[in-house]
């Protein structure tokens, strides 16, 4: 038995070795993704304690030049709840650090988001531009990719963060 697991292991090893140098060289172009996400607001300067928490999307569309930089534009939904409705479109950088078919990074750019707040919790919509960063970690496979990330921006018309964690896929034209 121990020795059908150390060759199944072993053969395991030597695909996953096979296919880490394509998937190291496929990962560079213009790539499209989504992803699913979990963001925070708490709103302090209202009477009463507005507080978003939701769950939503984001669409990804970036060009990765070179090994370790990236350029990517992101539509982030926000979320809603009774009072509040938000979104977000950030553009950063991508500074990436290869291992194997493993990228870590860390991402520098501007927020232009957008708030709605209904009439009965003293009503408008805000829009501005903020600094935006994060990091994240992410797998790939050739043209498809899996990541983790952790993204914050300030609404500064508001004196408040927007927190948002999120598990995306992207694809990568070669």
């Amino acid at each position: 038995m121990n020795m059908k697991f150390a060759a199944v292991a072993a053969l395991g090893a030597l695909s996953l070795a096979a296919i880490a140098p394509q998937a190291a060289a496929a990962d560079n172009g213009f790539y499209i993704g989504a992803g699913i996400t979990k963001s925070e607001i708490d709103f302090d300067d209202f009477g009463d304690d507005i507080e978003l928490d939701d769950n939503s999307f984001k669409l990804i569309v970036g060009f990765r030049p070179l090994n370790w930089l990236a350029v990517e534009a992101n539509y982030i939904d926000i979320g809603s709840d009774v009072a509040v409705d938000a979104t977000a479109f950030t553009v950063s950088a991508l500074a990436i650090a290869e291992v194997g078919v493993i990228d870590l990074y860390a991402r520098l750019g501007m927020a232009n988001w957008k708030i709605d707040i209904d009439d009965d919790f003293g009503g408008g919509s805000e829009d501005d531009w903020d600094p935006t960063y994060g990091v994240g970690i992410g797998a790939h496979f050739g043209s498809v990719g899996v990541r983790a990330e952790y993204e914050t921006f300030g609404v500064g018309d508001f004196d408040t963060d927007v927190n948002t964690i999120s598990l995306s896929v992207t694809y990568t034209f070669l």
